[in-house]
């Protein structure tokens, strides 16, 4: 396969000064030593992107993504390290850049072109295709400086996608779009530019799932993951969950780690690995087991199976607030239905530090496509669901193969309630 882009120890270093006199004098070259301090926004980035291919980048903010991609556009130049690009970019920045706030949208339709290159009549062609994805009524004849950041993102878009490019990078812009526009700009992308190679920067995981080949997870400017799309969410997802709040604790012995093994196996629990938890870790989720139905998995369940789950929990901490969930997951790391002691409105229990507990939760499997689904476990402490502390996340560590009787028409199946023809007399 032909490579479409080449990043080879790529770094941008700022410098960052206490005080504006200390920028003053380094501008105007009056010291012979740079007042400044390094700050690297990007350091040591390293990947390729095969043509047709797309590799999403995630990462918290202020992780360089954006750095990132506005060095490959040449919005900006890079400290050091070698960047290859090779075909014609196509770039979805900030709303707007490269319109022209006094022109119309028709007037920034060919502005657009004749900056991309284009012959007058092959925009003259390709103008009426754009605006009719862009779909923005009337308002193609108005400035655009008159636009919503909504109108912005649908006239940007179909610019970008419309003029042919060989690679488009986009950075978030489509967020500000209502959400059938992000999903006819996503399915666009997936079915008419398969052989565009496309660069994505987004927060939205079902996207990153659904139309990446790679991701690469930034991290403080840094390069922290790059692989499958699925793996790199997970590690995304455990890895925010820790930076938010972890604290130190000292590990267990290698003597009680031999014991609880060994227990486990006796009877019948799924330990779980260390790499698979996040979070605050005081109170962890050590060890699991899983009954469908009052019985062990046979390898499926299906509509009003009855899911039990006891978990092995332990504290280094007295929790008085404790809030016990689950999620269930799709391939794509879609979560399809999940719950917790709290938004389920059941009394709230505590924990003891230094002490062992037998946590079970239940729940009935719904009426859902057939498929292959992955649980999550998790503990929080608190007294509200969207504010509290996370205090461990046991990430997909059980794969349930969901069957049902029912055609699928969707992700869940629902029965018609009533049916009726009635002549109407006209």
């Amino acid at each position: 396969m032909e490579t479409a882009i080449e990043v080879t120890n790529l770094n941008k270093i700022y410098s960052i000064y206490e005080k504006p006199s200390q920028r003053l004098i380094d501008a105007l070259g009056l010291s012979r030593t740079n007042r400044g301090k390094d700050f690297y926004a990007l350091q040591d980035i390293s990947f390729s992107v095969e043509k047709g291919k797309t590799l999403g980048i995630i990462g918290e903010n202020g992780a360089g993504k954006s750095t990132l991609l506005k060095i490959l556009t040449g919005v900006l130049s890079p400290s050091s390290g070698d960047i290859k690009i090779h075909g014609k970019v196509s770039a979805l920045l900030e709303l707007g850049t490269g319109f022209n706030p006094e022109y119309t949208g028709i007037e920034n339709i060919y502005l657009s072109g004749n900056i991309n290159g284009l012959k007058k009549e092959v925009i003259e062609k390709k103008a009426q295709e754009i605006i009719a994805f862009a779909d923005i009524g009337d308002f193609i004849y108005q400035k655009v400086k008159t636009y919503s950041s909504g109108m912005f993102a649908r006239l940007a878009f179909s610019v970008a996608v419309h003029i042919d490019p060989e690679i488009l990078i986009v950075d978030e812009a489509l967020a500000v779009g209502d959400l059938f526009f992000q999903q006819k700009c996503n399915l666009y992308m997936k079915e008419k530019m398969k052989d565009c190679t496309i660069l994505l920067v987004t927060h939205d995981m079902s996207s990153i799932a659904n139309m990446a080949d790679d991701v690469i997870v930034l991290s403080k400017g840094r390069q922290v993951f790059y692989g499958e799309p699925l793996e790199a969410i997970e590690y995304y997802t455990k890895k925010t969950h820790s930076d938010l709040f972890q604290k130190e604790h000292e590990p267990n012995s290698e003597s009680q780690d031999a014991v609880l093994s060994d227990w486990n196996a006796e009877n019948q629990w799924i330990s779980i690995k260390p790499d698979d938890l996040g979070g605050a870790l005081e109170a962890r989720i050590e060890a699991f087991r899983l009954f469908v139905s009052d019985e062990e998995y046979k390898g499926y369940v299906q509509n009003n199976d009855l899911i039990k789950i006891q978990m092995l929990v332990s504290s280094r901490k007295d929790i008085h607030n404790l809030i016990v969930g689950y999620q269930v997951k799709d391939k794509y790391g879609n979560t399809i239905f999940g719950e917790n002691t709290h938004s389920s409105g059941l009394k709230e229990k505590g924990i003891l530090k230094n002490t062992k507990y037998l946590i079970q939760i239940t729940f009935y499997w719904p009426e859902i496509q057939k498929n292959e689904y992955f649980l999550t476990l998790g503990l929080g402490e608190g007294s509200h669901e969207l504010s509290h502390v996370i205090q461990c996340w046991a990430h997909n560590i059980f794969e349930f193969s969901s069957i049902t009787s029912l055609p699928d028409h969707g992700l869940f199946n629902r029965k018609l309630n009533s049916y009726s023809i009635k002549e109407m007399m006209i």
